[in-house]
C-alpha cells in the first residue's frame, strides 16, 4: 500500500510539473517582447505613398472615375449623342489617370485628411490631424492600438516590409492597410527584431533622394529650355486648333449652324496641354519653375475641351423631305436633296412679327440650275432692287440687308403674293429669299400685326 501511494504521488508530481512547464511556455509566448509608439498624419501618409503607390493610386483613380461617370452622365442627358459622350469620357479618364499619377503624393495627403474627418468627426476646417498608436510586439504577432480600436496582426499576414533610413512600413493586403513605424521611436532591439522577423524586407537604406527638393538631372538646361518651348507650343496650340477647324470647314463645308459639327477637331490638340500639365507637375518641385506650364495647360486645355464640346450642341437639323410642306408656297422647282434646318422663336428682332419660324435650305453641293431658272421665270419672285418700298415692311430686317437676291412674300391668310393687306389685322406671312451666291433658300414664317 505504501509503495502504491508513493507511485501515485510521483505520477501526480510529474503531471503537475508538466502542466506548470506548459503554462510557463504559454505565458512566455504571450509575453510582450517590445512596445513602441507611432504617429500617423497627412505628411507621414504622403511619404508612405512613395513606397506604396500602386494601391493608393487605384483607390484615387476609382474615386475620380466615379466623378467622371457622373459628369459624363449629365453630358449624355443633354447631348443625347453616345459617340460624343464616349469620347468625352475617355478623354476625361485619361486626364484622371495622368492627374492621379503626377499628383499621387498630394492627393494621398488630402485623402488621409478626408478619411480622418469622417472617421473622427472632425470639423471641416481641420487641416491636420495626428493618430497616435501603440504597438505591442509578441513572438508571432503584434497588437496595434489607438484610442478607438485594437488590431491583432500575425506576422505571416504581412506581405511587404519596407525599410528606409527613417521608417518601417508593413503592408497588410487583407485589410488594405499600411502600418507606419518611425525608427526614432523604436529601440535598437526592436529594429533588429523587425529586420529578423520579416524575411521579405525591402532594403531602402541609403535612399538619398529627398522627399522634397530638387533631384539631380544630367541635363537641367535641356529640361528648362524644353519646358519653355512646351509652354509656347501650349499657348499656340489653341491658335493651331482654330486654324485647323476653319481649314476643315473649308475642306468639308457645313452650311448654317451645321459648321459646329467640325468642332471635335479642337480635341485633337488636347494632348499638348495635357503633356504640359503632366511635365509641369513632374518638374514643379525641382527648381525648374514650371508653374506657367501648369497654368497654361489648364487654361488652354479647358478652352480646347470647351470649344470641342460645341459639336454636341443641337444644329436644328431636319430631314430635308420636310421642305415639301412649303413647296407650293415657294412655287419653284426644288433640288431633290440638301441640308435643312428649322428654328422656332416667339419673336425675332422685329416686335411686330411673332410666332416666328426660320426655315433654311442649303444647296452647297447640289445642282440648283432648275431652281434658279424657275425663280427667274416666276412673277412671284422679284429682285431685291425692284421691290416696292411699301412691301419692305413685310420683309424681316434680318432677311433684307440690301444684298442682291430674289425675294417672294406670300400672305397665307389672303393667299396673295407681294401685296400689302387691305385691312388692319393679324396675317400669317411667308417672307422668302434665295441667294444665288451661296445657294441658300431662306424662309421666315411669322404672324404680322398689320395696321393700315
Amino acid at each position: 500500500m505504501k509503495k502504491e501511494r508513493q507511485e501515485k504521488e510521483r505520477k501526480n508530481n510529474t503531471k503537475n510539473k508538466v502542466e506548470t512547464e506548459k503554462k510557463k511556455r504559454t505565458h512566455n509566448m504571450k509575453k510582450c517582447l517590445y512596445t513602441c509608439e507611432s504617429i500617423t498624419n497627412s505628411y507621414e501618409y504622403k511619404k508612405m505613398a512613395k513606397y506604396f503607390p500602386k494601391g493608393i493610386y487605384w483607390v484615387l483613380v476609382t474615386r475620380y472615375t466615379f466623378l467622371n461617370i457622373i459628369f459624363t452622365a449629365f453630358i449624355a442627358i443633354f447631348s443625347k449623342n453616345g459617340v460624343v459622350t464616349s469620347i468625352i469620357f475617355v478623354l476625361c479618364q485619361i486626364f484622371v489617370l495622368l492627374f492621379c499619377k503626377i499628383r499621387l503624393e498630394s492627393l494621398a495627403e488630402r485623402a488621409y485628411m478626408n478619411d480622418a474627418r469622417k472617421q473622427f468627426n472632425l470639423e471641416k476646417g481641420t487641416k491636420e490631424f495626428e493618430i497616435q498608436t501603440e504597438t505591442e510586439f509578441y513572438e508571432t504577432y503584434f497588437i496595434r492600438k489607438d484610442e478607438k480600436t485594437s488590431l491583432k496582426v500575425d506576422y505571416s499576414e504581412i506581405s511587404r516590409c519596407v525599410e528606409n533610413d527613417t521608417h518601417f512600413y508593413l503592408e497588410h493586403p487583407q485589410r488594405n492597410s499600411i502600418f507606419i513605424f518611425q525608427k526614432n521611436r523604436c529601440s535598437l532591439e526592436l529594429i533588429n527584431f523587425i529586420r529578423n522577423t520579416f524575411k521579405n524586407r525591402e532594403n531602402h537604406l541609403g535612399d538619398t533622394t529627398k522627399f522634397k527638393g530638387a533631384k539631380k538631372y544630367h541635363s537641367p538646361t535641356f529640361i528648362k529650355n524644353g519646358m519653355l518651348i512646351l509652354f509656347i507650343i501650349t499657348i499656340a496650340s489653341f491658335y493651331f486648333a482654330t486654324n485647323t477647324f476653319f481649314f476643315l470647314n473649308n475642306l468639308h463645308p457645313h452650311q448654317g449652324f451645321h459648321f459646329i459639327k467640325n468642332a471635335w477637331v479642337f480635341w485633337c490638340w488636347l494632348p499638348i496641354p495635357i503633356l504640359s500639365i503632366f511635365l509641369g507637375f513632374k518638374y514643379r518641385n525641382d527648381d525648374f519653375k514650371c508653374k506657367k506650364n501648369i497654368v497654361a495647360g489648364f487654361i488652354i486645355g479647358f478652352l480646347l475641351l470647351g470649344y470641342g464640346s460645341l459639336c454636341m450642341l443641337p444644329t436644328f437639323s431636319r430631314d430635308y423631305s420636310e421642305i415639301e410642306a412649303y413647296k407650293n408656297i415657294i412655287d419653284a422647282e426644288l433640288p431633290d436633296s440638301g441640308e435643312l434646318e428649322v428654328q422656332d422663336f416667339d419673336s425675332y428682332f422685329d416686335d411686330d412679327k411673332t410666332e416666328y419660324t426660320i426655315i433654311n435650305a442649303y444647296y452647297e453641293k447640289e445642282d440648283v440650275s432648275a431652281l434658279v431658272s424657275s425663280i427667274e421665270k416666276n412673277n412671284h419672285w422679284i429682285l431685291s432692287k425692284t421691290i416696292k418700298s411699301e412691301l419692305k415692311i413685310l420683309i424681316p430686317s434680318t432677311l433684307y440687308q440690301g444684298k442682291d437676291a430674289y425675294f417672294s412674300i406670300f400672305n397665307n391668310t389672303t393667299k396673295e403674293y407681294n401685296t400689302l393687306p387691305k385691312e388692319t389685322g393679324n396675317y400669317e406671312i411667308f417672307a422668302m429669299k434665295y441667294d444665288e451666291s451661296d445657294k441658300h433658300l431662306e424662309i421666315h414664317k411669322f404672324t404680322y400685326a398689320y395696321q393700315k
